[in-house]
């Protein structure tokens, strides 16, 4: 075992999220620097302020030991955004994960086994021991807690709401308050795990969401709508009037946001940066047309198709959330499908998720039929099997 390892952390779990550069010597952990990413938008800055992280510590990429992804529970975008950066830098140098809770790193903060984060909607993330001492992790309202066996007798929590409701389940428990748990905090917990080999896979490695079902999710489409409709209105006003957009080619130096705009997108492939690369190959089979939609040098959206003459398979077609309900993803495609033309290709055919109904919407007012589907074709965990519908367009002539 080496005498020393440098540990990078990435947690983006939380409102905020941060980044944690440290070093295991000797068995002792030492934090060679912290940075908190401010704001609600952790995909913008993310990998840029890794690696300033490593360029001000005088550390190559390739020298780090380890990273400690944080992958989960928390909010869907934020998780994924953090595994995606995680994956980004660990491909290149092949760099092995170490994947964590943040409620065991909040549980480990506070020196006891349990922990709760507020998951909203009047629900806590919760991580306790069951009756074989083993812990488990799951997503719980009022109904939940007050069912449970066994609940513990210490708590870690680091928001009042979470508090709140713990209190009114469990009056007799001991509720251990520290501040928001962090990359550092995460460092210190894992860095006996590191040098030990405790890695995942780059492959398997998830986010640990603790969802609830579809069915219960999608109970709450009043609500939702109400706030998408909003949220849409704002949104049409972030693209100012004068703004300079360009339909353009995907260039190498646009990687690191593509990377971020598709893993903040649920429905979005998760590619890691590797396959996006291999998209820009010329000479790759089969061959891809890889654009972006650029607002004053900002990659706000993404396509990618693959060339199987004469047809073309749409891969995918993305847009930031910021930028979504602009008109840019029909900006996307019709660039796309003017380029496809002059390279003869006659037809596009693409699949997609049967839940996905924003970007059935897309398609179908872009012209696309459905031509079928395939039973249970999208199955990752822990989502339920899924349909695929398969579709199609004909471009005609030029």
């Amino acid at each position: 075992m080496a005498e020393s390892m440098l540990l990078l952390a990435i947690d983006t779990c939380g409102p905020t999220g941060s980044l944690a550069l440290g070093m295991v010597s000797n068995g002792e952990v030492h934090i060679l620097g912290e940075t908190t990413l401010g704001g609600q938008r952790p995909s913008e800055t993310l990998v840029g302020s890794a690696c300033e992280m490593l360029r001000m510590a005088g550390v190559h990429l390739q020298k780090l030991g380890a990273i400690i992804a944080v992958n989960g529970p928390g909010g869907f975008t934020g998780v994924r955004v953090g595994l995606a950066a995680v994956k980004g830098l660990a491909e290149p140098a092949r760099t092995p994960v170490v994947a964590v809770s943040r409620l065991e790193v909040l549980a480990a903060k506070a020196g006891v086994q349990a922990a709760a984060l507020d998951a909203h909607r009047r629900e806590v993330f919760l991580r306790v021991s069951g009756a074989d001492g083993q812990a488990r992790e799951l997503l719980a309202g009022a109904a939940e807690l007050a069912a449970l066996d066994l609940p513990p007798k210490r708590i870690a929590i680091c928001e009042e709401a979470a508090a709140e409701l713990l209190q009114a389940a469990w009056p007799e428990a001991e509720l251990v308050r520290v501040s928001v748990p962090t990359a550092a905090d995460a460092i210190r917990l894992c860095a006996a795990r590191a040098a030990a080999g405790e890695f995942v896979d780059l492959a398997l490695l998830d986010g640990n969401y603790l969802r609830r079902s579809d069915a219960e999710i999608f109970g709450e489409a009043d609500e939702a709508a109400a706030a998408a409709e909003e949220a849409a209105a704002a949104r049409r006003k972030r693209v100012p009037p004068d703004a300079v957009i360009q339909v353009r080619i995907m260039r190498e130096e646009d990687l690191d946001e593509v990377v971020m705009v598709a893993a903040s997108l649920r429905q979005a492939p998760f590619w890691p940066r590797e396959a996006y690369r291999a998209a820009l190959d010329p000479d790759a089979t089969p061959r891809r047309i890889a654009l972006v939609v650029d607002i004053g040098g900002k990659v706000a959206g993404l396509a990618v198709a693959s060339l199987i003459p004469p047809q073309v398979e749409l891969e995918t077609i993305a847009v930031d959330t910021h930028y979504q309900r602009c008109g840019l993803a029909r900006r996307l495609f019709e660039e796309l499908a003017g380029r496809l033309r002059l390279a003869g290709i006659t037809e596009i055919i693409l699949e997609v998720r049967a839940s996905n109904q924003a970007a059935l919407g897309l398609y179908r007012r872009l012209g696309f039929v459905e031509t079928g589907r395939r039973p249970g074709y999208y199955v990752d965990p822990p989502e339920p099997a899924e349909d695929a519908v398969l579709m199609r367009l004909g471009l005609g002539g030029s």
